[in-house]
């Protein structure tokens, strides 16, 4: 065993590296993980932020697409990255909260392999019919759906996805008879929507789906927010419709590995608040209908150990599956 005092000195030449490292921070580029494909909403709006931040912090940041079993291989090389500050990663629900939900051999714990460093946006759904169902109410729609017993299906990029438990959380709340038919990407699964080999999507009003809005091959019918939403202004929320808060709120945030000093965090919150907030940030989330929130790191953590404990308990509640 050590004698007491090398303990101490060398507890204290630890604590001195980290300060010192953390007061000449950064001193070199960041790597900011994306565990998702390009053109996805947490990619568009970290390559919008990351040369704000820059601005800021005095070194680039790179986005690096780090994409695989829905965002599970970009947390995971984070998870395992020194806690340096020298790699974040950009993550949701979908990640932190419902892959280790939904598939047991997740290989981090998101509430001890990460450090919460800020919020990015909300993600904000509606419910979306094609044309052919004859519904132009969500009243009417849950109406059709009991009179059609098992021939409503709706779309999601797998179980366990949030456009997947905002059918579920549907079905709860009004009785709705709804079939969920999982894809391997959202994608594959608008194709067929848009087709109309399933009749209904949860989905953010994107670009594409306005125009096929527009075109009438589609009709929205509720959006899930606690107001309408600006591209949308003549379809009524889910309260408005008369359904209660579906309590699926998708988000994105901003995380290191577990262990990042205080400092270093500090650091990184009030650049991402700072750059989400400029005026050249408005079309970008406009553009993936996320709102931005800026918030604390706390505030981050908080939401996601209150999203893990409520969907814990509705996983339960709605007997749905887990992942081998």
């Amino acid at each position: 065993m050590l004698p007491y005092a090398r303990i101490l000195t060398i507890g204290l030449i630890t604590l001195y590296s980290a300060v010192a490292s953390a007061q000449g921070y950064p001193s070199r580029p960041i790597r900011w993980v994306v565990p998702s494909a390009p053109g996805g909403a947490y990619d568009v709006i970290a390559r919008a932020l990351a040369p704000l931040m820059a601005e800021d912090l005095g070194q680039p940041l790179v986005v690096e697409n780090r994409s695989g079993a829905g965002g599970i291989v970009g947390l995971e090389f984070t998870a395992r990255s020194e806690p340096d500050g020298y790699t974040i990663v950009a993550g949701g629900i979908s990640q932190m909260v419902l892959n280790p939900l939904f598939m047991p051999k997740t290989p981090y714990d998101t509430q001890k392999d990460f450090t919460p460093i800020g919020l990015m946006g909300d993600l904000v759904m509606a419910l979306y019919v094609h044309r052919a169902i004859d519904a132009h109410t969500l009243k009417e729609f849950i109406a059709y759906t009991k009179a059609h017993p098992g021939k409503v299906y709706y779309g999601s990029s797998g179980i366990g996805q949030s456009f997947h438990l905002a059918g579920e959380m549907l079905k709860l709340r009004t009785g709705a008879d709804l079939t969920h038919v999982p894809y391997k990407g959202t994608s594959l699964a608008l194709q067929d929507f848009f087709a109309g080999r399933i009749q209904m999507m949860f989905y953010p009003p994107s670009t594409t789906i306005l125009q096929q809005i527009k075109t009438g091959n589609i009709r929205p019918l509720a959006a899930m927010s606690d107001r309408r939403l600006p591209n949308l202004p003549d379809v009524p929320t889910f309260e408005e419709a008369g359904v209660q808060n579906l309590g699926v709120s998708g988000w994105g945030g901003v995380a290191g590995p577990a262990g990042l000093p205080r400092e270093i965090v500090a650091r990184l919150n009030q650049a991402l608040n700072k750059a989400s907030a400029r005026p050249e940030m408005v079309k970008p989330y406009e553009a993936m209908t996320m709102q931005p929130v800026r918030s604390t790191p706390e505030e981050m953590g908080e939401r996601i150990r209150r999203d893990t404990e409520f969907w814990g308990a509705m996983v339960k509640k709605l007997g749905l599956k887990q992942a081998g």
